[in-house]
C-alpha cells in the first residue's frame, strides 16, 4: 500500500509537481547509470584482463580483477567523502558542477 499524506491521505506522488518529477527522474536516472557502470566493469574485467596479461599470469586474473574493483569502490568512497565535505562548505549545487568535468 503506498504511503498516504498525513493531512489529506492523498499518495506522495499526486502532490509533486511537473518539476519535481524531472528532478526525481534526472536522479534516478544518473543513479541507474551510475550503477551500470560498475555492473560493466564487473562483467568486462576478467575479459579485458584476459587480453592484456601474458598467458603465464592467467592464474592472477581473479586477483588483478579484485584489485581493480577494491580500487573503482574505495575511489567511490573516497569522493564521497570528498564530495561531502566540500558540499558542506561550498554547497551542493556547487560541488556538482565542479564534479562534473572531473568525472
Amino acid at each position: 500500500m503506498a504511503q498516504m499524506d498525513a493531512i489529506g491521505g492523498v499518495p506522495w506522488y499526486r502532490l509533486l509537481n511537473r518539476e519535481q518529477w524531472r528532478v526525481l527522474i534526472a536522479s534516478n536516472l544518473g543513479w541507474l547509470f551510475d550503477g551500470f557502470e560498475i555492473y560493466a566493469l564487473f562483467l568486462t574485467v576478467g575479459f579485458a584482463l584476459k587480453q592484456l596479461l601474458d598467458v603465464g599470469q592467467a592464474a592472477a586474473i581473479p586477483q588483478y580483477a579484485g584489485y581493480i574493483l577494491a580500487f573503482t569502490v574505495f575511489g567511490w568512497a573516497t569522493g564521497g567523502v570528498i564530495g561531502g565535505i566540500v558540499a558542506d562548505y561550498i554547497g551542493r549545487k556547487r560541488t556538482m558542477l565542479l564534479a562534473i568535468p572531473i568525472h
